[in-house]
């Protein structure tokens, strides 16, 4: 029998998040008992662990009933031009209060609920349902560290006023710790299952093998700093076989066409699609060249590219009104041999990294997001500009959290670098080949029978050449460019796994640098929320962004820009 301030402790926190979450849930909750006398097991675990698996969905991707692009994956996006950057420079292009979301979704729900949770199901022994929260905090928290660098961790939720900052390392040890005891509790006998889990459909096993791609991904972000340690655990996990290793098993949040309440498309669909002739986003210039032929030693044409981009114009710019650096030379930090202004390829319209002119009336003219990741269009050169938001999948997209293309890179990477278990190479054709199946079976509802549909000669063609760049690189420098180049291309629709790689590697080394000055202070980390430091005096703000998380300990200036 739990003792009355518990009891009411779990009241409190039940019907408070009962509150904040009804509006966005699709979980309803019958409260046919005096609200005085809520038991424990009204306290429905599906319910917080239901709110925890939206909130993650929010982190990474950010809130659909928002105007503003307020998740962790498009601010890393942008930042590593896989979308465009308004900038104009990288100590003003993100505000403080940019994360404001995020680091409430982190705290006052997930860990919260986590912290309500425990205790009842492992009372209930609900072993799933607390495993599956487990890995859901672990990967918000380690975001946030990842993004802004040192933050509440051990004092956090437990009634501590005014918490204190953990040492980003000591937040990572925690997090295997954390994963550890996840895994641990899937291995158990359940009394109870997560029927309604969103994303694995209460699949164990493949929260396990998440679990251990989180512990994988954790392991080579700390490699600068912990080499022999990281080196053991990805050795570890490739030869338990237990991590994602199939498109089966890959981590996503499944958006669909519905647009009532609540509004469950894919936030940038959404965003640029409801009002018709408005589209809000421009496309990266530099990615829209990185996957046309003739731009870093490629001649063969990127078979994703018309499932990433739809081109509503079948011609670039012709002048001012249109543009307003057409015609104009580049600034002298560009020189000649760096794209400036527009692609070189016709209707791909987007705009330079950091260019933060003013909006001519080229909503109508702009490329815009394809069918993948958000559900949109597939390009057929049908060049028809968006007049209705009940187009191509209608929003039912994915946000791709993790996905076994994405761990072939990484394997990639650890094993040139580390000299883990793996050939490189193999690792790098298996990347690509799972990354290009991946987009094509998602887009192939609209692409099925075009005349545009890649063919595997067109796939093989690319792979090839792909490949043979890689075996003709003449230091491990080259080769592991060529590997982050293909990680970074495949990583469109995930900003989160492009922002840390570029920190962590500085590759790709060629990507296009702000239009405004040749800068040399990147965006390291992203300042505190607003929230956080307002509201604790143990909380101080960043002077700037160069600050540099605890695993970043390549050069301060001179590595990426």
């Amino acid at each position: 029998m739990k003792n009355i301030n518990q009891k009411l402790i779990y009241k409190l926190i039940f019907l408070g998040l009962f509150f904040v979450a009804a509006s966005c849930e699709t979980i309803e909750l019958e409260l046919l008992d005096d609200p005085d006398q809520v038991s424990l097991t009204q306290a429905d675990l599906n319910f917080f662990l239901n709110s925890n698996e939206i909130a993650l969905a929010d982190i990474f991707q950010g809130r659909s009933d928002r105007d503003e692009r307020n998740g962790v994956s498009g601010a890393g996006m942008e930042a590593t031009r896989l979308l465009h950057l308004s900038g104009p420079l990288y100590q003003n292009a993100f505000t403080s209060d940019k994360f404001n979301i995020v680091w409430e979704l982190t705290y006052s729900r997930i860990i919260s609920n986590n912290r309500a949770l425990e205790p009842l199901a492992i009372e209930q022994e609900a072993f799933q349902h607390l495993g599956i929260a487990q890995i859901i905090e672990a990967y918000a928290v380690t975001t946030l560290v990842d993004y802004i660098g040192d933050v509440p961790y051990s004092e956090a939720v437990n009634g501590t006023a005014n918490p204190k900052r953990d040492s980003g390392a000591e937040i990572y040890a925690k997090m295997y710790t954390l994963l550890d005891d996840a895994i641990e509790n899937l291995n158990k006998t359940s009394a109870i299952s997560y029927s309604s889990d969103l994303y694995y459909g209460g699949d164990s096993d493949k929260w396990i093998k998440f679990a251990n791609t989180l512990k994988l991904r954790l392991y080579l972000q700390s490699r600068l700093v912990n080499t022999a340690e990281s080196t053991a655990g990805i050795n570890a996990i490739i030869s338990s076989g237990n991590y994602i290793t199939t498109a089966d098993d890959d981590f996503q949040f499944n958006w669909s066409s519905n647009d009532n309440n609540p509004d469950s498309r894919h936030p940038d669909f959404a965003k640029n699609f409801d009002s018709p002739g408005i589209v809000l986003d421009y496309m990266s210039n530099h990615l829209m060249n990185e996957l046309n032929a003739g731009v870093d030693d490629k001649t063969v044409v990127d078979p994703r590219l018309r499932y990433y981009f739809y081109r509503q114009l079948d011609r670039n710019a012709i002048d001012t009104n249109e543009q307003d650096c057409f015609g104009s030379l580049p600034p002298a930090h560009y020189g000649f041999t760096i794209p400036f202004c527009t692609t070189v390829f016709q209707g791909y319209w987007g705009r330079d990294h950091g260019d933060d002119a003013g909006i001519p009336p080229d909503t109508g003219s702009r490329a815009i997001w394809g069918v993948y990741p958000v559900g949109g269009v597939f390009d057929n050169d049908s060049f028809a500009p968006i007049v209705s938001r009940s187009v191509g999948y209608q929003g039912s997209g994915i946000s791709p959290i993790m996905l076994s293309s994405f761990v072939n890179f990484m394997l990639a990477e650890s094993a040139l670098t580390l000299g883990t278990t793996g050939d490189p190479a193999t690792y790098l054709r298996e990347g690509i080949t799972q990354s290009i199946s991946k987009v094509m079976a998602f887009g192939s509802g609209q692409a099925a029978g075009s005349p545009f549909e890649p063919s595997q000669a067109d796939i093989d063609a690319y792979i090839d050449e792909v490949m043979a760049n890689y075996t003709a690189a003449a230091s491990d420098d080259e080769k592991m460019n060529i590997i982050m180049t293909e990680y970074h291309i495949a990583l469109y629709g995930n900003g989160v796994e492009a922002y840390n790689s570029y920190r962590r590697t500085g590759m790709p080394n060629d990507l296009q640098p702000l239009r405004a000055t040749d800068t040399d202070n990147f965006l390291r980390s992203f300042f505190y929320p607003t929230s956080s430091v307002s509201n604790n005096s143990n909380s101080d703000q960043k002077e700037n962004v160069t600050e540099q998380v605890f695993w970043d300990t390549n050069p301060a200036t001179g590595f990426i820009n």
